[in-house]
C-alpha cells in the first residue's frame, strides 16, 4: 500500500512539473512579441538587371536617399510593373494593391478592367530622383525612355514612354501613388 501511495504521489508530482514546464513555455512564447521581419508579409527585394531598370541620377530637392532606400524603391517599382503586367494578362487585379495605391491604383485597375487580355513586358527604365522627403516616406522620380512591349493576338507593338512617379511608404511598403505616363 505504501508503494502505491509513493507511486501515485510521484506520478502527480511529475504531472505537476510537466504542467508547470508547459505553462512556462507558453508564457515565454507569448512574451517574445512579434518577429520584426513579419511586418513585411513576404514582400521581397527583387532587383532587376541594369538593362531592365537602373538609377541614372539624383537631382533632388529633398534629402539624398541612401543606397538601401534606392534598392527598396527600385525593387518596389519593378514589382509594381510586374504585377500590372500579370493583371493585364490574366484579368486578375487582386495583387495590384500590394504595389499600387491612390490614383495610380485606380488607373491600373481601370486599364485591366477595360482592356483586352494582352501580354506586356517592360524594360529600359532609367530612374532619376526628383524629390525625397526628409522623413524618407515620399519620393518623386522620373522614369525616362522605357519600352512597353505589348502582344495581342500575335501582333506586337512597342511603345516608348516616360513617366513621373510618386511613391509613398504605406505600412512598411513602398507603393506607387501617382503615375503620369507620356508616350514618345
Amino acid at each position: 500500500m505504501r508503494q502505491l501511495q509513493v507511486a501515485v504521489l510521484g506520478g502527480v508530482t511529475l504531472l505537476a512539473l510537466l504542467g508547470l514546464g508547459g505553462l512556462a513555455a507558453l508564457v515565454a512564447f507569448f512574451q517574445q512579441g512579434a518577429d520584426p521581419a513579419s511586418i513585411f508579409r513576404g514582400h521581397q527585394l527583387l532587383l532587376p538587371a541594369a538593362e531592365q531598370a537602373r538609377w541614372v541620377g539624383v537631382q533632388n530637392t529633398g534629402r539624398q536617399p541612401d543606397p538601401v532606400e534606392q534598392e527598396e524603391i527600385l525593387s518596389a517599382y519593378w514589382l509594381a510593373w510586374q504585377a500590372f503586367d500579370r493583371a493585364l494578362q490574366t484579368g486578375n487585379a487582386e495583387d495590384l494593391p500590394t504595389y499600387w495605391t491612390g490614383s495610380a491604383l485606380e488607373q491600373v485597375r481601370a486599364a485591366v478592367e477595360a482592356g483586352p487580355r494582352l501580354e506586356q513586358q517592360h524594360s529600359g527604365h532609367q530612374l532619376r530622383v526628383r524629390f525625397f522627403s526628409q522623413d524618407g516616406r515620399v519620393m518623386a522620380l522620373e522614369d525616362q525612355g522605357f519600352v512597353l512591349r505589348q502582344t495581342l493576338d500575335g501582333q506586337v507593338v512597342e511603345l516608348r514612354a516616360a513617366a513621373t512617379v510618386v511613391f509613398t511608404q504605406d505600412n512598411g511598403f513602398w507603393r506607387v501613388r501617382l503615375l503620369s505616363l507620356r508616350y514618345e
